[in-house]
């Protein structure tokens, strides 16, 4: 069979995150890395010397170029939602950084324009595309000996941001990690906020989930931390899970209990190496699995795992995280169907031709 042609790709946002979707792009055969845009020109041309590529002051100047077939958003939060509209309105693809919507509303309004242009969206929610835990997923609906009762995501460290909280900056991850592991609605959020001094944002923020079944989710993050942390922990009965990610040698996958088994940790383990120390390696950088799966949806027009209907439910967690923490931790109900049937009953007023 003959392979499909690289996917002709654009960057907007040339930043401290956007150079690494530079990186994956320029050295993906399925890529065809056209240009780059950013309004910062000396940013604009760094990234067009270095990867030889062409570079537009702004999207519609991008959007001019029939090469471009798929965009990568990496640019400030507050600027997701406009410019996916825009791209979708001209028949490109989107891959959009966290927080691809900082309110349920737009991701509706994201979701609907990307089924009514027919094209794929997908929200960079980079761990779902880390191997540890897709195989701590894999665990859960393969081998587990029951359902957890308890999953707490504690993610710590970082420099503040001035285009969003804590909470839309960091949370998407963690939330993004449970929605996947659970695999069911929540249904209850209650969050508090907290801004340490000198900030203008929240600076710490602890969310409680309640899903469907029962099932209990923690979350909790912050900025200025001695130190960064990335962990996962899962109580089931009779068993427990730890994971750790970001180590200097790696990650770590611990389960104890009576489902700590060999046929538990082959599954804990598939697709990674391992350091002298015992720690899992990745053979495959999470970014590049992203960019891959997103080139894949592209062409063959089957969802990502993180596409509409994960982004819209993540945004709406987080939607309700915020409204709960601004009114000093009050319980927030949500919707308990899928995020796609929500989404059929939403208003698209705010959505233009």
């Amino acid at each position: 069979m003959q392979a499909a042609p690289p996917v002709g790709m654009a960057l907007i946002g040339c930043g401290r995150w956007g150079v690494n979707h530079a990186r994956t792009a320029a050295t993906s055969g399925s890529v065809h890395f056209v240009g780059v845009v950013d309004p910062d020109q000396p940013q604009r041309f760094d990234a067009m010397a270095r990867y030889g590529v062409r570079g537009w002051p702004t999207l519609s100047d991008a959007l001019r170029d029939e090469r471009v077939e798929a965009v990568v958003i990496a640019s400030p939060a507050g600027t997701h939602v406009s410019l996916a509209l825009e791209a979708m309105r001209a028949g490109r693809h989107v891959l959009v950084e966290k927080p691809a919507a900082l309110s349920a509303l737009d991701a509706s309004a994201m979701s609907f324009e990307a089924r009514r242009r027919g094209v794929q969206l997908s929200a960079g929610h980079t761990f779902l595309y880390s191997q540890p835990v897709r195989n701590i997923a894999a665990w859960l609906r393969e081998a587990a000996p029951s359902r957890p009762w308890l999953i707490r995501s504690e993610r710590l460290g970082g420099r503040r941001r001035e285009d969003c909280d804590v909470l839309w900056n960091l949370a998407p991850h963690d939330v993004s990690i449970l929605l996947h592991l659970v695999d069911e609605p929540v249904v209850h959020v209650a969050a508090r906020g907290h801004i340490f001094p000198g900030g203008r944002h929240w600076d710490l923020a602890a969310v409680d989930l309640t899903f469907a079944s029962g099932i209990r989710g923690e979350v909790y993050v912050g900025w200025r931390h001695a130190g960064a942390k990335r962990a996962l922990r899962l109580l089931g009965e009779q068993w427990a899970l730890r994971y750790r990610h970001g180590r200097a040698d790696g990650d770590a996958v611990q389960l104890t209990g009576e489902a700590a088994t060999a046929g538990a940790e082959q599954i804990l383990h598939r697709g990674c190496g391992r350091s002298p120390s015992g720690a899992l390696r990745q053979y495959a950088e999470p970014l590049r699995v992203q960019l891959e799966e997103f080139v894949s949806a592209c062409r063959t027009g089957q969802p990502t795992l993180t596409g509409p209907s994960h982004l819209t439910a993540v945004t709406r967690v987080l939607h309700a995280a915020h409204r709960s923490a601004s009114t000093g931790g009050a319980s927030v109900r949500l919707d308990a169907r899928r995020a796609d049937e929500q989404d059929n009953d939403s208003t698209t007023a705010n959505v233009g031709a």
